[in-house]
């Protein structure tokens, strides 16, 4: 499994730790989603955020208003926060120390697009051969080693938010929300399936 396979399943543990505990085991209420906040995002907790500041948070998160945040709308949330480290790393000469897995997973996410982007052209920006590339090397269990091209220029179409035939950080982190929450279906027909055996 290469980093960014181990990220996005990180991703989905981190979501499931939590969510697990009490309630809707695939959702994380207010308690569950603050925990994980100060346990998994050490910049939320050196913050110290009160609850109004919290409350702002979950109803950002909350899309749907049921009081619990979903799969879903964590990994958007997560794609935002990404988003957020990678303009804030870019502007700072010295990189900070990830202290949680999840923040590592962030910052895998981050490095891989990077490390691609850097390539050719624009260095902010995944060419289609740059994305190819990134997919075959950094999501083998994903493309099974080859890409069906006209999936490929699918799969490019829908996230090129600006029709620039480049991805963007912000269009990248997209797809790896898209990528982590069909991690997530798969875990939880994992789970479904586990538990019909028992």
């Amino acid at each position: 499994m290469t980093a960014l396979e181990k990220a996005l399943t990180t991703i989905v543990a981190t979501f499931h730790k939590y969510s697990a505990k009490e309630g809707d085991k695939f959702k994380l209420n207010k308690s569950e989603l603050k925990e994980l906040l100060m346990n998994e995002l050490p910049a939320f907790n050196s913050k110290r955020m009160d609850g109004a500041e919290f409350q702002k948070i979950m109803n950002d998160l909350d899309h749907n208003k049921d009081n619990e945040v979903d799969f879903q709308e964590f990994s958007c949330f997560l794609a935002c926060v990404s988003m957020g480290f990678d303009e804030f790393f870019r502007s700072c000469p010295k990189r900070p120390e990830m202290q949680a897995p999840l923040e590592e997973a962030l910052d895998v996410m981050i490095e891989t697009f990077h490390k691609y982007s850097a390539k050719e052209g624009d260095k902010l920006k995944l060419n289609k051969a740059e994305m190819r590339e990134l997919l075959l090397h950094e999501m083998p269990t994903f493309v099974r080693g080859k890409i069906d091209e006209r999936g490929f220029e699918h799969l490019m179409k829908k996230l090129d938010d600006n029709k620039d035939e480049e991805l963007d950080f912000q269009e990248y982190a997209v797809f790896l929300a898209l990528t982590a929450s069909l991690c997530n279906e798969f875990f939880q027909e994992c789970s479904d399936e586990n538990n019909r055996k028992r």
